[in-house]
């Protein structure tokens, strides 16, 4: 098919105004959260773990039983809204995908016509000191719902939980919230993975029972135990919070941020010796 040459949203492949209505009011995605979606890092002319964003987004339509998602025609509507990128410069790019248009009820059309759409979005101005000195977070009170089956499997549409929860500050210096389940174990943040530093072992949040596993986790968990450092998936309770030595947060668009302050507890080095040198090897695999 024939691409447009440079727009900033692709509605089935159709270039759209993006303030103009391009999506059907029946649309599933819109009525019930009834879809999936990626956001993916750009960075001169390219997507940084494309790849694997586009493989978690067919798993999770595969799991929907929706009908199996063109990649390649994904990733080839993504380069098109990148291409005019400069030398440095960096946007992102969020893929929507939903089971199409349905009439009245939960159960879905036996025969769905996926709704499709690529955005071309700026890339977030966070203060460059984050990711130097660390930021700050604190803890929410919403909770991250546990025992769902999709959880940890999809990275669904549906995200109130999350929305309650980054409701909950309106602080600019404070940059993420962490979720407890309904047992008090820590979770994830609002939009992120959460490492800790403890008695020399990375360790990280279980999320085999709720929380969705970032691309960006995966492959810092990689260059961890490639590096020979100690690696446990496991139980995070609030008092680690306060023991640890270290403690990063990573997405794909910010890969890893220091803590430096969590509730009133300050880090006593951020970034510390092992968020650094993640930092560093992570940064190696996008150059």
């Amino acid at each position: 098919m024939s691409i447009p040459t440079n727009p900033s949203v692709l509605v089935n492949g159709r270039s759209v105004d993006p303030l103009e209505p391009a999506i059907s009011v029946a649309d599933r995605g819109f009525q019930y959260g009834d879809g999936l979606f990626e956001t993916i890092a750009a960075r001169e002319g390219r997507l940084l773990e494309g790849a694997a964003h586009l493989e978690r987004l067919a798993e999770g339509a595969r799991i929907l039983c929706f009908p199996e998602p063109d990649t390649a025609l994904l990733a080839a509507e993504a380069e098109s809204l990148i291409a005019q990128q400069g030398a440095g410069e960096r946007h992102v790019i969020k893929i929507l995908l939903s089971r199409g248009p349905g009439g009245r009820g939960l159960l879905p059309p036996a025969e769905p016509e996926p709704t499709r759409a690529v955005m071309r979005l700026a890339w977030p101005g966070h203060p460059a000191e984050w990711g130097e000195r660390g930021v700050r977070t604190i803890s929410c009170a919403t909770r991250q719902m546990s025992g769902d089956a999709l959880d940890g499997r999809i990275k669904s549409m549906n995200q109130l939980n999350h929305i309650a929860a980054r409701m909950e500050w309106s602080d600019p210096d404070i940059a993420e919230g962490l979720l407890r389940d309904h047992e008090n174990r820590l979770i994830e943040g609002t939009v992120t993975n959460l490492f800790l530093v403890l008695e020399g072992t990375l360790l990280t949040p279980d999320l085999s029972g709720a929380g969705l596993p970032g691309i960006t986790r995966r492959r810092v968990l990689e260059l961890a135990r490639a590096a020979g450092i100690p690696v446990r998936e496991g139980v995070v309770r609030p008092q680690d919070l306060e023991e640890a030595d270290e403690m990063f947060l990573t997405n794909s668009l910010v890969g890893i941020w220091p803590v430096r302050q969590h509730d009133a507890r300050r880090l006593p080095r951020a970034p510390g010796p092992v968020t650094r040198q993640l930092s560093e090897a992570l940064e190696a695999t996008y150059a």
